[in-house]
C-alpha cells in the first residue's frame, strides 16, 4: 500500500476473503466454531410478523450450526418498527452483541412521520432476504380471480385492505395496484396490522376482504383452507408458492420487501467486523438455507459499503412511494363556437357570484360565533368567581367527558387539550417528540370525529357545556 492507510472497508474485505480461502481448503471450521457466545436480536414487532419470523429463523440457524452459543429474542412493537428503533438506540448504544431487525417497514414508517430517529441512525451490518408480496383472500370470498379484484376496487364501495404497517410495502402494492386501476388511492380503504397474522385473523373474522404480506406469514393459514391465494406479485413465479404472477393475469405490478440487520450505533470498526463476520457464517450455513427454502424467501445478501450504498438509494426511491406528487392532469378547454363565448363567460360569472355569496355567509357565521363565544366566556367566568365548588375539577371531567364521546384516542386526547391551552402545532410536536404533520393529522382526525371545523370550533363546543 506503498506506506498508506488502509481503510477499514478494505481491511473487511481482505478478512472475509481470507474465511472464504480458508473454507474452501476444507477448514469448515471456520465456519462452524463458535464465533460469539451470546447475540441478542432486537424484533421490533409484534410475534408472527416478518421480522419475527426472520429473527427465529436465525436463532435456530446460528445455534444450530455452532455461530453463536445462544441467541435471545427481545421484542420492541409498535408503530412500523419506530418504536423498537427507538428504543435500541436508547437503550442499546456502543453495545457490541446486539442486533435488530428491519427493513423496508421500518424506512418507509420513518418517511411517513418524518421521523427524529431513522436507519440512518443505526450501523448497517448486512442484507439478509427478499420477499415477494402475495394477495389473499378469506376462502369463502367471492373475490376469486385478479379480474374480481379489479371490480372490487372500482366499485362504490370498494374492498377493504389489510397489510403491514401503513407506507410499508404492502400499501405500497395497493397503490401500485389502485394506479393501474385508475382508482385513487385516497377511496381505498387500508388498515395497516402489526404482522402477517393480524392480516390473516382480519381477513378470516371479515374485517378485512383483501389482505398483502409475505407467503411465509399466510402459510399455515393457506394449509388449512382458511385463505385463498390470488397471486404473488413478483416477475416471475417462486417455485414452491402454488400461485401465478399477477403479470400473468393481466396486472403489471410488482413489490419486493427487503429485510437485514442493523447494530448498535458507536460501535467500533473491530465490531463491526465481528457482527459482519457472524452474519458471513449465517449466510453460509446449510440451516440457514434451508430457512430460505422453507420460507420462499430470496437470499439478497449484502454487507459492507454496498449495503449503505443501498440504503440510502432505497431512502430516496421509497420517499416517492410515501409521498408522491400530486397527479397533473391536462385539461383541455373544449372548443366554442365564437357566438357561445358570452355565454360561457355568463355561466362563469353566475358561477362565481354563487361562490362569492356562499364565502360572505360563512364570514357572518364566523363571526356571529366568535360573539357567542366572547359573551359566553363572559358568563362563564363571572360564574367561576361566584363559585364554591372546585372548578378545576368541574371542567377537568368535563372535558375528558367530551373526548371519551368523540372517541378520541390517548394521544388525540392529549393534543386536544394542548390546543384548548393555545399550544402552537409546533410546540405541541416538540412536547409530544413527533413531527408537526403527525400532530397536524390527528388534529384533523379530532375534527373528524367530533364533526369541527377548526380550533375555534373545539373551543366552542367544549364551552357549551358549562354555558
Amino acid at each position: 500500500m506503498g506506506g498508506g492507510v488502509v481503510s477499514n472497508s478494505v481491511m473487511r474485505r481482505v478478512r472475509r476473503l481470507c474465511a472464504l480461502l480458508l473454507m474452501l481448503c476444507g477448514c469448515s471450521a471456520a465456519v462452524a466454531a463458535p464465533a460469539m457466545d451470546h447475540l441478542t436480536l432486537v424484533v421490533p414487532a409484534a410475534v408472527g410478523g416478518g421480522w419475527d419470523l426472520t429473527a427465529k429463523a436465525m436463532k435456530q440457524a446460528l445455534e444450530t450450526q455452532g455461530i453463536v452459543h445462544r441467541v435471545e429474542i427481545v421484542r420492541y412493537p409498535g408503530a412500523g418498527g419506530l418504536v423498537g428503533l427507538s428504543q435500541f438506540v436508547a437503550h442499546h448504544r456502543g453495545q457490541d452483541d446486539v442486533l435488530m431487525l428491519g427493513g423496508l417497514v421500518m424506512m418507509g414508517s420513518a418517511l411517513r412521520d418524518e421521523a427524529a430517529i431513522t436507519l440512518r441512525d443505526v450501523t448497517p451490518i448486512a442484507r439478509l432476504t427478499a420477499e415477494w408480496s402475495v394477495i389473499v383472500t378469506p376462502a369463502h370470498s367471492p373475490i376469486r380471480s385478479i379480474a374480481d379484484l379489479r371490480d372490487a376496487m372500482l366499485r362504490s364501495d370498494p374492498a377493504r385492505w389489510a397489510g403491514g404497517a401503513f407506507a410499508g410495502p404492502d400499501q405500497g402494492l395497493v397503490w401500485k395496484i389502485a394506479g393501474a386501476n385508475g382508482a385513487s388511492i385516497d377511496e381505498i380503504p387500508y388498515y395497516g396490522m402489526p404482522g402477517g397474522r393480524h392480516v390473516a385473523e382480519a381477513l378470516i373474522e371479515d374485517r378485512a376482504d383483501l389482505g398483502v404480506s409475505g407467503y411465509a406469514e399466510f402459510a399455515s393459514y393457506l394449509a388449512h383452507g382458511d385463505l385463498r391465494l390470488l397471486g404473488v406479485a413478483a416477475p416471475r413465479r417462486i417455485p414452491g408458492v402454488p400461485a401465478p404472477t399477477l403479470r400473468e393475469q393481466g396486472l403489471d405490478v410488482t413489490m419486493m420487501n427487503w429485510r437485514a440487520v442493523f447494530a448498535a450505533p458507536g460501535i467500533d470498526a473491530a465490531a463491526i467486523d465481528r457482527l459482519t463476520g457472524i452474519m458471513d457464517a449465517l449466510d453460509r450455513s446449510p440451516a440457514w438455507r434451508a430457512q430460505l427454502e422453507a420460507n420462499r424467501w430470496t437470499d439478497s445478501y449484502l454487507t459492507g459499503d454496498a449495503f449503505s450504498a443501498f440504503i440510502e438509494r432505497e431512502q430516496l426511491r421509497w420517499a416517492d412511494v410515501v409521498n408522491p406528487q400530486p397527479r397533473k392532469t391536462r385539461l383541455q378547454a373544449p372548443l366554442l363556437p365564437r357566438g357561445s363565448l358570452q355565454i360561457a363567460f355568463a355561466a362563469i360569472g353566475a358561477v362565481a357570484i354563487v361562490i362569492f355569496a356562499w364565502m360572505a355567509q360563512r364570514l357572518r357565521q364566523r363571526r356571529a360565533l366568535a360573539a357567542t363565544l366572547e359573551r359566553r366566556c363572559a358568563q362563564l367566568l363571572d360564574q367561576l368567581q361566584r363559585s364554591t365548588v372546585d372548578i378545576g375539577r368541574l371542567v377537568k371531567d368535563g372535558i375528558d367527558g367530551d373526548f371519551t364521546e368523540w372517541n378520541l384516542s390517548s394521544a388525540e386526547s392529549d393534543i386536544a387539550w394542548f390546543m384548548l391551552r393555545g399550544l402552537p402545532m409546533k410546540e405541541i410536536a416538540g412536547l409530544r417528540g413527533t413531527s408537526e404533520r403527525t400532530v397536524r393529522q390527528q388534529a384533523q382526525a379530532i375534527y373528524r370525529k367530533a364533526g369541527l371545523e377548526g380550533r375555534s370550533d373545539l373551543a366552542g363546543r367544549v364551552l357549551e357545556r358549562f354555558i
